[in-house]
């Protein structure tokens, strides 16, 4: 089993966005907005952000924040465990006054990833290290064609009556290396430690395009002859998945989840 994160591992951090549709904004302004602006606010070392937009499941034309922070460790030298700045963090903001204007002008459209915002701090407790999916931006503007833009499934998960936490992550430590992702897919698996989600579990895929999403995936849990033929080929998967299913509930319907597409991402 993971130990509790002590510093050395990723943190994948969810914040709740919305916009002002009372004040007449509208999601193209919004992500116009974003891309043109927003992605010029400062971000602290080793952070970055995602801004993404629901696709379908529950949060379908939501946007969602995705802050990932290359350790436990750099996370809490500006954020404490309840959300609040550090005494690092405002002596950021003091030495970026321009950052100001873009926040004042980010909430004249909707919400910003800051308190009182909805949010958890997940923990990396296993992922497809031999995932195809390609290293890259979740979100690049084109110089010609269409814009890099990568899909985001968050699914939410629960263990089965009686089930520890530590029986449910144990298995997957020693099993999740049987995982065998869709080319350009990958599986992650992480843990709330902080925020709203404390201790839940949710499944995170990254697949490279709404492309790769619809060659197995064109409609919300509706599977091609492509996903048969993967599963077909690939049957310890297939069998760690039914494993897994008798101690906690699995991706995808009946779950609570919803796979969001990226609209903007921060220039670091």
């Amino acid at each position: 089993m993971k130990p509790v994160n002590c510093g050395v591992d990723p943190v994948f951090s969810f914040h709740y966005v919305a916009i002002d549709t009372e004040a007449g904004v509208t999601p193209a302004a919004f992500e116009s907005f974003v891309r043109h602006c927003g992605v010029y606010m400062p971000t602290y070392p080793g952070w970055s952000w995602t801004l993404l937009r629901g696709l379908r499941g529950e949060r379908g034309g939501q946007y969602l924040m995705l802050c990932e922070v290359d350790t436990a460790a750099q996370r809490d030298r500006y954020i404490t465990e309840d959300g609040n700045k550090t005494v690092l963090a405002r002596e950021f903001w003091e030495q970026h006054p321009e950052a100001t204007q873009i926040l004042t002008e980010w909430k004249r459209y909707g919400t910003f990833c800051e308190l009182p915002t909805l949010y958890t701090d997940y923990r990396l407790l296993a992922e497809n290290t031999r995932s195809s999916l390609p290293q890259g931006p979740r979100y690049q503007e084109p110089t010609r064609g269409d814009p890099t833009a990568r899909v985001i499934g968050i699914h939410n998960l629960a263990l089965r009556p009686d089930v520890p936490a530590e029986t449910f992550e144990r298995f997957i430590a020693q099993n999740h290396h049987r995982i065998e992702d869709y080319p350009n897919w990958k599986f992650r698996l992480l843990k709330g430690e902080r925020g709203n989600r404390l201790d839940q579990y949710v499944v995170m895929m990254e697949i490279a395009s709404l492309a790769a999403l619809d060659v197995f995936y064109p409609e919300a849990d509706i599977a091609t002859k492509e996903a048969a033929i993967f599963a077909h080929s690939h049957r310890d998967t297939k069998l760690m998945y039914e494993e897994w299913k008798q101690l906690a509930s699995f991706s995808g319907s009946p779950q609570i989840y919803t796979d969001y597409i990226a609209v903007a991402q921060s220039i670091n």
